[in-house]
């Protein structure tokens, strides 16, 4: 091993006695001869109230910095709560508009319902539709656990809309007077002609189904009424139809035809009301 070489450094413990030492001899002289430091101190203010200053300039600065960032954040915190505030009154407002609509329709329910007042009803809100774009048939939440029964009729904004073809036990399928399957015996108001009402999804893009044998000599008129007639197989009569119009005569000269535009409107269905009595039922106890 190589001999250990001898270290000459000045111990720190030394330096640090010196400058004790020096700043104690600087304290005193600056005491003692106040006369002869003041230069020096008149030079070292120069050097160091500018850099106090500066300093102090730049402290305010960062305060000011922090405090602007405390701002941002307290603004996004209050944003937030703002939003969710915000989104609870939307979704209040969304709620309150589905009851007052949900009120509006049990209104006209029960004003339809005040219409019929012979016939036994039942509410039904609809839950599915086919995919015709118009409710040709659709299924509503009643069923046979409510007393629901295939060949009852149904009624929705002021008039017929078509008739129960299927039940289970908590759903019923309902067929529209619009469908292209559907037709049924009816009476025109004020004239007393018995026609026959045919569904047609392809006229109905234009508003209208159609009426058909119509007495020649019928003396109706565009917008009287129509009817459901007492000649009926499953509809039980009197429940307005629709309006007609467009009266001419067939091709084969011997009865006239016309178009009926339907009171229901089959593009917004939402709630319905089933009649509980059968045709059938009806006319056992009219007798």
């Amino acid at each position: 091993m190589s001999p250990r070489k001898k270290s000459y450094g000045i111990e720190p413990k030394y330096i640090c006695m010196l400058c004790v030492f020096l700043c104690l001899l600087l304290i005193f002289s600056s005491y003692k001869f106040p006369g002869v430091f003041k230069p020096l101190q008149r030079g070292l203010n120069s050097m160091l109230v500018p850099m106090q200053k500066g300093i102090h300039v730049i402290g305010d600065e960062i305060d000011s910095v922090s405090a602007k960032f405390d701002d941002v954040d307290e603004l996004l915190r209050e944003k937030k709560g703002l939003q969710r505030e915000i989104a609870d009154l939307r979704e209040q407002n969304e709620r309150l508009q589905q009851e007052l609509y949900d009120m509006e329709r049990y209104k006209q329910l029960l004003q339809l319902s005040e219409t019929y007042p012979e016939y036994e009803k039942v509410g039904a809100n609809i839950i599915a539709k086919d995919s015709s774009g118009f409710y040709a048939t659709f299924t509503i939440d009643k069923g046979m656990e409510d007393g629901i029964r295939n060949n009852m009729n149904v009624l929705a904004d002021g008039g017929l809309v078509g008739i129960v073809v299927e039940t289970g036990r908590n759903y019923a399928i309902v067929r529209s007077i619009i469908d292209d399957s559907s037709y049924f015996s009816a009476t025109i108001m004020k004239t007393g002609d018995n026609c026959i009402v045919c569904g047609s999804l392809s006229l109905l893009q234009k508003g209208f189904i159609r009426v058909r044998d119509i007495t020649i000599n019928t003396q109706a008129k565009s917008n009287y009424k129509v009817y459901t007639s007492e000649l009926s197989e499953k509809y039980l009569p009197g429940l307005l139809v629709g309006y007609i119009s467009n009266i001419t005569t067939e091709a084969s000269g011997l009865t006239k035809e016309a178009y009926l535009t339907p009171v229901v409107d089959f593009e917004h269905l939402t709630t319905v009301l089933v009649i509980t009595q059968l045709k059938s039922d009806w006319v056992n106890r009219s007798k």
